[in-house]
């Protein structure tokens, strides 16, 4: 019997742990990844895997089952010793092979490539999945001892190893003066960079950033395996164009506080972090104008906020002009069978009422997880047009040909709603503010910070604040 725990740290921080047990024939994983709890249960004979969300009963959670098929790889965002047995399925590609990896949390086949390497003491995994390389050392028994995730700042240790070092702080470009900002809202911190253009006279405008969907940080990276820098590279044009600008982790994101419940959260706790936020800035004597650029999701926030926030300008970029029941429908019927859109729209419509949404299919579980629900059905219903209608700010939209997830459909939308607001469409510009060469996905720019923002946005940006 192989057993332990192992610990996964972001840029220096622990962020999960992993329990296993591994008797040869079953491994069972207790994974805690941020807010989320799941329990995966590997068999080798006959192949299968269990995940269960919410426990390792299923209870107040979902269970899901499922064959895997041989030459397939189960691998779990969180589950390090899974890549033990992955190795075990191949230990004798010294070369890259080609294999399908199962991701049950999302109930997803995609392809990949595995190595098996001996190394002094035992063994290297290195698997590559969409381009992101994971590299696991097991030692001579076959467990895992150390695991990275190069492009994500993510290495994982047996827990009671000493902790990786942190992340040194990056620092600012030149020319920019950075502060550290705190604020905090109902016991919760939020934290974030101020930067000031060194060469200011005088009082500067400043915007506030705030941030799309999901655990995307203050500079538009995440845990999911998001590394953009946009909102940092969005800081840095700011700057140089003598506008100050305000960086800041969501609530459970980063270096922001953890002490609150997700499975209670609602879109208007984001709102009321994003109102607290402006109050503190607004006092500042530093300040003229001050201004929201809401991107993606953050869009919705800035127009949830306007009319209390009373800000000098919002700037829409790559906000969606439509309920998010409506587009978040049309994103999963881009890759769904029809079929399987039956079970969105029963599931949609009981989040929608409070009812419990079961069962639900494998590749839906994350989106409807528990932790989620309340959110989720804060969000469905509301819609941005009216909310933008009623702002009293400037408006500006900024919108990109080559967005896969929001379309110049929404910001035409956004722009009828508001005939007094500008409209910039950048032609080659996709979701994550980068230059791609055209909207199918996968796109490159999602896992690389290096690509500069897309040509123009930053004096679209500047224009728009001025």
């Amino acid at each position: 019997m192989r057993e332990g725990t192992l610990i996964t740290y972001k840029s220096g921080v622990a962020v999960g742990r992993e329990r296993f047990r591994d008797d040869g024939a079953v491994l069972v994983s207790e994974i805690h990844l941020g807010s989320s709890a799941l329990t995966v249960t590997l068999t080798r004979a006959p192949r299968r895997v269990r995940l269960d969300s919410g426990g390792g009963d299923g209870a107040g959670g979902t269970s899901v089952e499922r064959d895997v098929s041989a030459g397939t790889i189960v691998l779990e965002n969180g589950s390090w010793e899974a890549y033990a047995v992955a190795a075990s399925q191949f230990p004798d590609a010294a070369s890259p092979v080609a294999v399908d990896v199962l991701i049950p949390s999302l109930g997803a086949i995609v392809g990949g490539t595995i190595a098996v390497r001996a190394r002094e003491g035992g063994r290297r995994v290195e698997v590559v999945i969409q381009g992101l390389q994971i590299e696991v050392d097991l030692d001579a028994t076959g467990s895992v001892v150390a695991a990275r995730v190069p492009a994500q700042g993510v290495e994982v240790l047996p827990e009671g190893a000493p902790a990786p070092a942190p992340e040194a702080p990056r620092a600012p470009p030149p020319g920019v003066i950075e502060e550290a900002f705190e604020e905090t809202r109902e016991g919760v911190t939020l934290r974030g960079d101020l930067w000031l253009p060194a060469s200011a006279v005088g009082k500067v405008p400043v915007v506030i950033l705030l941030a799309g969907s999901g655990p995307t940080d203050r500079d538009a990276n995440s845990s999911l395996g998001l590394r953009t820098d946009a909102y940092r590279l969005v800081a840095e044009a700011l700057a140089v164009r003598g506008i100050a600008s305000l960086r800041y982790d969501k609530r459970g994101v980063g270096k922001s506080g953890r002490d609150f419940d997700p499975a209670t959260t609602v879109l208007d706790d984001f709102a009321a972090d994003a109102l607290a936020v402006v109050i503190r800035l607004r006092a500042d004597p530093r300040f003229s104008t001050l201004a929201l650029l809401g991107h993606s999701e953050g869009g919705l926030l800035a127009l949830m906020i306007a009319e209390r926030a009373a800000p000098d300008v919002v700037l829409l970029v790559a906000a969606a002009g439509r309920p998010l029941s409506v587009v978040l429908r049309e994103q999963l019927a881009q890759r769904l069978d029809p079929r399987a859109m039956v079970d969105v729209d029963r599931l949609l419509a009981a989040v929608r009422c409070g009812a419990p949404p079961d069962p639900i299919p494998a590749p839906l579980a994350p989106l409807f997880a528990p932790t989620v629900r309340a959110f989720l059905r804060s969000a469905l219903a509301l819609d941005p047009l009216p909310l933008l209608r009623a702002a009293k700010a400037r408006v500006a939209i900024v919108q990109g040909a080559f967005d896969a997830q929001v379309t110049p459909v929404d910001a035409r939308l956004l722009a009828e709603a508001r005939p007094d607001a500008t409209l910039t469409l950048l032609p080659t510009m996709n979701h994550v503010l980068k230059e791609e060469a055209s909207a199918a996905m996968p796109q490159a720019s999602y896992s690389d910070p290096t690509r500069p923002l897309a040509p123009g946005l930053g004096d679209i940006l500047a224009a728009a604040l001025r």
